[in-house]
């Protein structure tokens, strides 16, 4: 009987009909085993969830559920699924491979198929104005990564004008992703930054490098171009140019050369209405998936605002006429207390979930923006309620994902290995909230795991063949 269910139903169904058969009370089981072992953990996550609605307007609590479309999946797609959800809202979640890890989210009310971005926008937005041409209950459509808004708003006119799409205007959008016009302003408003540089041939890079010194910093203006696999580089040594940049990155009309800025990334997300902050939250880096820490934040604390930051945040935002969420970072060095500007994200961090576990709902509040924006709210969101500091919000699958890839690439030495790992046990049991696991949502985190696993096991397959044959 469960085989002729199962074969009527698709990926998204068959996780329901799993919990529901015998398998489920093994799943059901082992998820009260957890609740058991962290029990602490457990209740302050529920406790969590049912005070986030502190930031909803009151004109917003009484309008009826509005149904949301989720395209792009990042880290902060789920917590945009599970924000949304609580919220009230009827998520569907885009989908542009046969399985992502959101669609598995108790939170996921459906799930929308489509091309991919990446291999043809057309493709996409032709399917997209399809799908929202025989669907004029979905009010708004939130795009979350890059890619994504970077498309939308190329192609705005596609897009039903009854239908909001909850990301910045596209004059903001076109200023942040183009990294020297933005270091252009920054230089404008007074804010610090580290000396930077245009570079548009090869054989430039080396008089441009030997001037600034060692280290130095080599980055593409545009995120989306390639530079080896790289955010950015750092160049330490002259014979780190050759070795690391050893042809012009293809794709770049020009690269960025930067002084070396010490000190700790700075994530400062925030709201902000035709050009007026309307809400910030502070978070240090404390590590990232990249060994020189270029990357992606692994492990952070909330942390208490910092008067200088949040003024350039109202700075930027004041230029730029901002509208909507977005992240501003900087680094800050704790030794001598110089700051540097780094860049400005018109989108949701991927480290958002921090700021969510501690009240801060940007997904949340991005909607009642675009809400206000459509002229459904009377008034846009704000959240002025102390935020608990030194929370420790952790990413264990990135952190794990970066370690293979630093093994795999040579990286690591045996030392630097076992210290992260080290570092990675320590920031598991120690931490308070993880970016993308929930004890009440577990399936997505355990989907991506599982595809670690298994990207492991055929990788010692592969090694275990090779030394067999030779």
């Amino acid at each position: 009987m469960w085989s002729d269910r199962l074969s009527q139903v698709d990926d998204f169904l068959l996780i329901n009909l799993v919990l529901e058969s015998p398998v489920g009370s093994v799943f059901e089981a082992f998820n009260v085993a957890l609740k058991d072992a962290f029990p602490l953990v457990y209740t302050v996550e529920l406790r969590i969830a049912e005070k986030l609605s502190l930031i909803v307007s009151p004109s917003s609590k009484k309008m009826s559920p509005s149904k949301v479309l989720v395209i792009g999946n990042y880290c902060q797609t789920i917590t945009v699924v599970r924000s949304l959800a609580r919220a009230g809202y009827y998520v569907i979640v885009g989908c542009e491979e046969k399985r992502v890890f959101t669609q598995y989210s108790r939170h996921t009310s459906a799930i929308w198929r489509h091309p991919d971005i990446k291999k043809s926008e057309e493709d996409f937005i032709a399917a997209l104005a399809k799908f929202l041409a025989g669907r004029e209950d979905i009010a708004l459509v939130f795009p979350v990564g890059e890619t994504d808004i970077r498309c939308l708003m190329r192609h705005r006119d596609a897009i039903p004008s009854s239908i909001g799409l909850v990301m910045a205007d596209p004059a903001v959008i076109s200023a942040c992703f183009d990294k020297f016009r933005i270091y252009e302003i920054v230089s404008q408003l007074g804010i610090p930054q580290a000396k930077f540089y245009k570079v548009s041939e090869y054989s430039k890079l080396a008089p441009t490098v030997e001037r600034i010194g060692y280290p130095c910093i080599v980055k593409p203006n545009n995120s989306q171009t390639a530079l080896f696999g790289k955010k950015a580089l750092i160049l330490r040594t002259a014979s780190d140019l050759k070795k690391m940049l050893p042809i012009w990155p293809e794709g770049n009309e020009f690269l960025i050369l930067q002084t070396f800025a010490p000190g700790r990334r700075h994530n400062c997300h925030f709201v902000a209405d035709r050009g007026r902050l309307l809400v910030y939250f502070e978070q240090r880096v404390l590590r990232t998936n990249e060994p020189d820490d270029t990357g992606c934040g692994v492990d952070g604390i909330s942390y208490a605002p910092t008067a200088k930051l949040r003024k350039y945040c109202a700075l930027l935002a004041e230029k730029l006429n901002y509208s909507g969420v977005g992240c501003a970072q900087f680094l800050v060095d704790d030794q001598n207390g110089v700051v540097s500007f780094l860049e400005i994200n018109p989108r949701l961090d991927a480290t958002c979930a921090l700021p969510f576990y501690c009240g801060y709902d940007f997904p949340r509040m991005a909607v009642l923006h675009a809400e206000y924006r459509r002229g459904v709210l009377s008034e846009p969101p704000e959240n002025s309620f102390p935020y608990p500091v030194d929370k420790h919000g952790f990413s264990l699958w990135r952190d794990v994902v970066g370690w293979i890839h630093a093994v795999e690439t040579q990286n690591l030495n045996p030392r630097e290995s076992l210290e992260w790992l080290k570092e990675m046990a320590l920031t598991f049991f120690h931490g308070d909230f993880h970016l993308t696991w929930s004890w009440t949502d577990p399936l997505p985190a355990s989907y991506r795991f599982s595809k670690v696993v298994l990207s492991a096991f055929n990788y010692l397959a592969r090694k275990i063949g090779l030394s067999r044959r030779h």
